[in-house]
């Protein structure tokens, strides 16, 4: 069994125990983090997939797919407009608003409205997202 020790991006302390080696455990983590923050935006913390009790695997599927490119989207508007105007942090130097919500509230408020935002936002759907910058992260193997 291996316990790692590591500091997230905010400088809390997370314990992870696992089989796996150490390395192995922060990387597995990290993507398993990132899949359950995904899952989570798409259930009850932001589109709401569970609230259409569709029992249909064709119709889930092609909601599911549907609800994820949104959900990409969001991100990618919310990604953009963090490179320019940093959001709010609290106390312990998080961000108030997550990135998607962000994206959200833009997407929102453009497809309300139209007009050059929206535009800017549909031109965003096509682009990537920027390289994601490697972070060095300190670890202890107990």
């Amino acid at each position: 069994m291996h316990v790692v020790i590591t500091l997230s991006p905010a400088g809390d302390r997370v314990i992870v125990a696992s089989d796996l080696p150490v390395l192995d455990v922060l990387r597995t983590y990290r993507l398993r983090w990132a899949i359950e923050s995904a899952f989570s935006a798409l259930k009850a913390r932001g589109l709401n997939l569970e609230a259409t009790h569709m029992t249909a695997p064709e119709r889930i599927s092609r909601l599911f797919g549907l609800l994820c490119i949104a959900l990409a989207w969001m991100t990618r508007i919310g990604a953009q407009r963090t490179e320019t105007c940093a959001p709010r942090q609290d106390k312990r130097g998080r961000a108030v608003v997550s990135v998607t919500r962000i994206g959200w509230q833009i997407l929102s408020q453009a497809a309300r409205w139209g007009g050059e935002v929206f535009c800017d936002c549909l031109r965003l759907l096509g682009m990537p997202f920027p390289t994601a910058s490697t972070s060095v992260s300190r670890s202890v193997r107990c």
